[in-house]
């Protein structure tokens, strides 16, 4: 099965606050907040939906094909040799002469707490790839549809539901962008919402829906929730998925992104949606493990060892 993966290309620039977000900014004080974090250092990395679950999917052995957008600037031009080196094809992402790619700018609170600011760049135009574009078996495609270029978020969940592909809709940051219908006709047909507690509760507040209200538009909601692992609801119930332990807590960005990847690996080779989420888990406790979004590095059997592990459970891919 081929993996299609659309999202952002990204710069993240990492920020570590030795103190707590919440000590500066004081809630009654809000409509004059003027608040400044002093940080230690800076740190550049590759970044964005898109890379960060493309580059998890390859450590675990898949090959995702990418519909992206870079900008024709030394940072797109840098990514770009990335995902080659990666041995992942470029010819889905497109380079946008007028604009710079897009870049993250993230700090963490030493109790995890992120502010993040991010320009979208590039990834505000509209990529050309179509269904023949697609490589592949085009009855053998699983999608996932992360944070992106708006335009390219509408036109790629249609044309999954146009060709009866599965994928999966994961919003996330992007949801204010949108209104509650768009939000709903993105979702409708989707295997799977793949979004955090934030996120939920806004996507709830725009569509006005309960959350047994989505299960009118998609099977499966699931819930990262940080470090107390993830919720995993259908019609018949919700079920917690626990987190799989780290070795040890550097930075926790990018650990959403590539519990994706470990879903899309484990739906990819048809395992039940428990047991993907399970994998999911495995490897996101890698990335927590180091420094930025792709600095971790892991095998699919030392994935597989932790979900053995944590879980009890042997999956076979």
């Amino acid at each position: 099965m081929t993996v299609i993966v659309s999202g952002s290309l990204a710069f993240d620039r990492l920020a570590e606050y030795g103190g707590l977000f919440r000590d500066l900014i004081l809630p009654e004080k809000l409509d004059i907040l003027n608040v400044c974090f002093l940080v230690d250092r800076v740190e550049r990395f590759h970044g964005g939906t898109a890379g960060n679950i493309a580059y998890n999917l390859t450590l675990l052995g898949e090959e995702p094909f990418l519909v992206t957008s870079v900008g024709d600037d030394p940072d797109g031009r840098d990514y770009l040799e990335r995902l080659r080196a990666l041995g992942l094809s470029t010819e889905g992402v497109r380079t946008d002469p007028c604009d710079a790619t897009a870049g993250a700018y993230i700090a963490t609170d030493r109790a995890g707490r992120q502010l993040i600011f991010f320009n979208p760049g590039a990834m505000q135009g509209e990529t050309p790839t179509g269904w023949g574009d697609l490589p592949g078996d085009p009855s053998a495609i699983l999608g996932i549809v992360s944070p992106g270029g708006f335009k390219d978020m509408k036109r790629l969940a249609a044309l999954y539901r146009e060709h009866s592909a599965p994928f999966l809709f994961d919003p996330g940051q992007q949801v204010p962008v949108f209104t509650g219908d768009e939000l709903l006709g993105m979702l409708d047909g989707a295997l799977m919402l793949v979004v955090n507690e934030y996120e939920l509760n806004l996507f709830l507040e725009k569509t006005g829906l309960p959350e047994e209200g989505l299960f009118r538009y998609t099977q499966t909601v699931l819930v990262t929730l940080g470090d107390r692992g993830s919720r995993l609801a259908t019609p018949r119930g919700s079920q917690h998925v626990l987190p799989v332990p780290p070795t040890r807590v550097v930075n926790p960005t990018g650990a959403g992104d590539a519990y994706r990847a470990g879903v899309l690996k484990g739906l990819a080779a048809g395992l039940p949606v428990l047991s993907a989420c399970r994998l999911g888990s495995a490897v996101a406790s890698f990335c927590v493990e180091a420094p930025g979004t792709q600095e971790h590095r892991f095998t699919l059997d030392e994935a597989l060892d932790r979900v053995r592990r944590a879980f009890k459970e042997e999956l076979r891919l």
